[in-house]
């Protein structure tokens, strides 16, 4: 379940419900481990969720401590013919009346058709004692309660398709035992941890020259009924030359449903991770929870997180190995449908002035590709500069302003084939963008169509990243202009933007200035702002390279007035050439 973390100064002190409600895996070893999950929306046995009675469920209520179900997995059937465009049989779906005895038993049933409740009141008249539904998608969600709702007595939780492949494949192996519930006190020893609150690189993919370390840090649970007096964290980064780091932090006493927090500034904190030099490769960061004795329920003792070093990729997702980022999901809204969705990495770096950005690589996606083909939709690719004044994302204003950010780049793509589906691709920039140091960016996909997705990778959470750094990771806005901005999907996923980039030569250095124009996007009238004085000549180009406009211009106070009514709405290059030969190029979007 989905908690969020707590504060940054509090050393150990009771948690809220919700942070010990689990589904894990008993049994076999195979399948051992917490996962994410959802639950019933607006069903009170679930904490945080207050009941409006669109589920009629009262009983397990995990709200209270040691409330779980324990028992084994068994997939649905009702005889239905044919397969689903997953790949699964549509007789799992569990959309009519079941054939088979479920009694006793947890079932597992698919997602596709059927309403949520309509599924879940089929498995509860067979028998069974609670519902795991497997989601399409590599992503976790909510359920509402339909029209069957108020008739389902039973839990259910949904998990990702790739949690449900895993028990699913483990099924055809023998049976499968799994807990759902409220673990506070169930077993003597019993410590752990959640993958949401635990630090991880600040990017999945990142340049050697823009990795400036990371600091380390997780969050743990005393679940069990005995004070644990003698328990350690360990933190350690494996990388291509073997370990580079390993720091063990002793805890303080905790007593059970006591938090202990570990990170930069309390008491109890890693030492930061730090080298002179980061070789290229591949790295693993394991946190490993010691309670000096056996733990009752190990599952969730370890936590494994990547991290690449690399020559010219940045990317909050991984590095495929061929230098393009992963995808492992494809998050949308559904409830409604939006006009609008974009997709955002933010980027900031002190060293950033020494980048160039050549292209973006995306994935884009269409879940029903006869109903909505993803050949020809147009996808517009930006790289923009967040210039509104905020501190931290605990500035209630923060994304206020997000709707006049300066574009600086502008591409548009259109998908050529159906194939795209789901794999990367590249799109160059029509002109290479020199970055700034410590300039905010957000590279934004954007699509007018609802149906279509952005790629995700479900692997890495920086949900305690954004928590302690209280900086942005992934911001999306749905529905345009008028439409509201998130922080992020659920779980602070990795949106699977990368950027290939170069290095800013000497040659570059001295002669490319910096320059922008404003408002931008321009209505028939901007002004062009470059760090220079007196004449020079501007000409602006559109994306086949054409001029529009060129005109004599005097900088004043590094300021010019140009009138760019003659221009059709569209993007445009913007070449300023100063009498000594520097330059200043820049994007602009004419509305």
């Amino acid at each position: 379940m989905k908690k969020t973390l707590l504060s940054l100064v509090v050393i150990a002190t009771a948690f809220a419900t919700q942070a010990q409600v689990t589904f894990s895996g008993v049994s076999p070893a195979a399948v051992v481990g917490n996962y994410d999950f959802g639950v019933q929306a607006a069903e009170g046995i679930w904490p945080g969720e207050v009941d409006d009675g669109t589920w009629n469920v009262t009983s397990p209520d995990f709200n209270i401590n040691g409330t779980f179900i324990q028992d084994t997995l068994m997939l649905v059937e009702d005889g239905t013919p044919g397969m689903n465009p997953q790949g699964n049989p549509i007789s799992q779906e569990g959309c009519n009346p079941l054939t088979n005895d479920l009694s006793g038993k947890i079932a597992v049933v698919y997602r596709n058709t059927c309403e949520f409740g309509t599924k879940v009141l089929n498995a509860q008249n067979a028998g069974a004692i609670a519902v795991v539904l497997v989601n399409r998608e590599d992503a976790v969600i909510g359920m509402l309660g339909g029209t069957d709702g108020p008739s389902v007595t039973i839990p259910c939780i949904a998990v990702s398709s790739v949690t449900g492949a895993t028990l699913i494949n483990e099924m055809n192996n023998g049976p499968v035992v799994v807990f759902i519930g409220n673990k506070l006190g169930v077993f003597a020893n019993d410590m752990g941890s959640y993958r949401e609150d635990i630090m991880v690189a600040k990017y999945g993919a990142i340049r050697d020259d823009q990795m400036n370390g990371f600091d380390l840090g997780i969050q743990l649970y005393n679940f069990g009924s005995n004070t644990q007096s003698n328990a350690t964290v360990n933190g350690q980064i494996v990388g291509p030359t073997g370990v580079v780091y390993d720091n063990t932090v002793a805890l303080p006493a905790m007593n059970t449903g006591d938090t202990a927090f570990v990170f930069n500034g309390n008491p109890e904190q890693f030492l930061p991770f730090t080298m002179a030099s980061y070789p290229i490769g591949d790295y693993t960061l394991t946190y490993t929870i010691d309670l000096g004795v056996a733990d009752d329920d190990s599952g969730d003792n370890v936590f494994v997180s990547n991290f690449s070093v690399t020559n010219d990729l940045i990317s909050l997702a991984y590095d495929d190995g061929t230098g393009q980022p992963t995808s492992s999901t494809f998050p949308r809204s559904t409830n409604p449908i939006p006009t609008q969705y974009k997709s955002c990495m933010f980027y900031e770096n002190p060293g950033a002035g020494n980048v160039v950005v050549e292209g973006v690589y995306f994935t884009a996606f269409s879940s029903d590709l006869v109903a909505v083909p993803l050949a020809g939709e147009e996808i517009t690719i930006t790289i923009e500069e967040w210039n509104d004044v905020w501190v931290d994302m605990s500035d209630p204003n923060i994304f206020s302003g997000l709707d006049s950010l300066n574009v600086v780049s502008f591409e548009q793509y259109y998908p050529a084939t159906d194939a795209e589906n789901g794999v990367a691709q590249y799109q160059t920039l029509s002109t290479p963008l020199g970055l700034v140091n410590d300039q905010r960016y957000l590279v934004c996909l954007e699509t007018f169509n609802g149906e279509i997705a952005f790629g995700y990778e479900a692997g890495i959470d920086y949900g305690a990243n954004q928590a302690i750094y209280s900086q942005p990771v992934s911001p999306l806005q749905i529905d345009g202009s008028a439409g509201q901005w998130y922080s992020g999907w659920s779980g602070t996923s990795a949106s699977s933007i990368g950027l290939k980039t170069g290095y800013l030569g000497l040659e570059e250095i001295t002669s490319e200035i910096k320059g922008k124009a404003y408002p931008n996007p321009a209505g028939d009238n901007l002004m062009i702002s470059v760090e220079a004085e007196g004449a020079a000549v501007l000409t602006v180009t559109d994306l086949s390279g054409k001029v529009v406009l060129a005109k004599d211009v005097d900088l004043v106070n590094g300021l010019s007035a140009v009138n760019t009514s003659q221009l059709e709405a569209g993007m445009y290059i913007f070449n300023v050439t100063l009498e000594n030969g520097s330059r200043s190029i820049f994007n602009v979007v004419k509305k």
